[in-house]
């Protein structure tokens, strides 16, 4: 009994300490929410960039066709993205927001904006956090291509008492911690208030992908659907913007933690609301989400 009330009391402070420093980091980092676009059709699909998306595309393209889509990060450079047409993009991955014209180090982000700009004739919103509007990226996007309407999040995470969070959710001053951008773009088709959401293409196998060197440094080989395996390099996993200290094995389990932990939040605000996420991803370790397989 003691210890029941113990813990109770505890649990009851944390979530106070939580919920203040929650209220104090809207002050500073978040603005007015924007309205997010309205939903264009009952069910969507987001697809996740992992390997397992490449059976889906090849196998349920008509399926997605008739939703509206969702993607996220690097999905522009499959020829899918022609294809599909997406409707909804989003980015919330700060790499993005600091690199420059003069930036070589990431061939991937000038891969994505090439193609933000040359390939997309068709309306597309643009989810980015609010922190990103006067980054290099944004403003190239915004000068170059009137076809793509840019929508700033408040990308500020919310903890603390449960009733609390799910206010700031459902207002869009705050969200729950994305440790993955998939996480991200369920939470804001949620918000759009979609009868039905379809996860696909998300693996979230990082761990089998997870070596150590002789040097004890931690490396990782980040696989994607338009990526062949044999083309992918081990790569260190850097802890520090300037690439001089690699990341060790227990800050990449408790990354993990954040991320599968986020997918369980998401989760549970999502049935708060009454919308309903299937996880179709051909394979996927996200527990949290109840799983469907499409037939052909």
């Amino acid at each position: 009994m003691i210890e029941r009330v113990y813990k109770s009391g505890a649990q009851f402070l944390n979530n106070l300490i939580e919920s203040i420093l929650t209220l104090l980091r809207i002050l500073i980092q978040s603005r007015m929410p924007m309205p997010l676009p309205p939903r264009r059709q009952a069910v969507c699909s987001v697809l996740g960039n992992g390997p397992s998306l490449r059976d889906t595309l090849e196998n349920h393209l008509d399926f997605l066709k008739q939703t509206e889509l969702v993607c996220v990060n690097n999905f522009a450079h499959s020829p899918y993205f022609a294809r599909l047409r997406p409707q909804n993009y989003i980015i919330v991955d700060p790499n993005y927001f600091v690199f420059t014209e003069n930036s070589t180090d990431r061939p991937d982000i000038r891969q994505t904006l090439q193609a933000f700009q040359t390939e997309v004739d068709w309306p597309m919103s643009l989810y980015v956090p609010r922190f990103a509007r006067n980054s290099y990226v944004i403003r190239t996007i915004q000068a170059g291509n009137p076809h793509i309407q840019v929508v700033f999040i408040n990308h500020t995470i919310a903890r603390g008492f449960q009733w609390l969070r799910h206010k700031l959710y459902r207002s869009g001053w705050a969200m729950m911690q994305s440790q993955t951008v998939v996480v991200a773009a369920l939470f804001l088709t949620v918000n759009r208030k979609f009868d039905v959401i379809y996860l696909f293409g998300a693996d979230q196998s990082w761990h089998e992908q997870i070596r150590i060197d002789d040097s004890n440094q931690v490396l990782m080989q980040q696989l994607h659907f338009y990526e062949q395996a044999k083309d992918v390099a081990y790569e260190p996993i850097y802890s520090d913007k300037h690439r001089t200290r690699t990341d060790s094995m227990a800050a990449q389990f408790l990354s993990l933690h954040k991320a599968f932990r986020g997918y369980e939040v998401l989760r549970e605000y999502a049935d708060s609301v009454g919308v309903r996420i299937f996880n179709a991803s051909t394979k996927s370790y996200i527990d949290s989400l109840e799983r469907v397989k499409l037939q052909k």
